[in-house]
């Protein structure tokens, strides 16, 4: 069975990528959240405007997903790990609630959002260099660093 966990892990992902969540974050103490994952531009790449771009973008909407991602874990401890047919009708209002926020707080990222992806698909179709893919792989590394830290971090909830 679904778990709201998961759906909100896929809905975050997808429509996460903001500036600024900021009903979400003056809510929340950001002394609780992981510090912010910096990643380096490697030697190589210095100087590739390009590739530090997709680093720098990369950096940018996984801190902006992580801090997303704690600030409804925070706010909703009291849903996640419930299967959807058991979550109550103001619990599911509050579901719809956290689907709104995030689509909210999209459209002044989405446009970085969107060159990112477009790097992705001419990664994946062979069409870039071979600085911008291990900028891309760079990314892909830390988002997965990112993800095993917030999997860790929040193990036990919803148990």
């Amino acid at each position: 069975m679904k778990k709201i966990l998961l759906v909100s892990i896929i809905a975050t992902f997808l429509f996460s990528c903001s500036s600024n969540n900021e009903e979400a974050s003056s809510n929340s103490n950001d002394s609780d959240k992981l510090p912010a994952l910096k990643i380096e531009v490697p030697s190589e790449l210095k100087g590739n405007k390009d590739a530090e771009e997709i680093i720098t973008t990369g950096e940018e909407m996984i801190n902006k997903f992580s801090n997303t991602l704690e600030d409804i874990i925070k706010d909703n401890k009291n849903i996640i790990g419930k299967k959807s047919d058991d979550l109550s009708f103001m619990e599911q209002i509050q579901v719809g609630k956290i689907a709104v926020q995030i689509a909210a707080s999209m459209a002044e990222f989405a446009p970085k959002f969107i060159n990112f992806q477009s790097k992705i698909e001419n990664f994946k179709k062979g069409d870039i260099s071979d600085e911008e893919a291990k900028a891309i792989d760079k990314v892909g590394e830390a988002f997965e660093q990112r993800m095993n830290e917030i999997n860790k971090k929040y193990e036990d909830l919803g148990k």
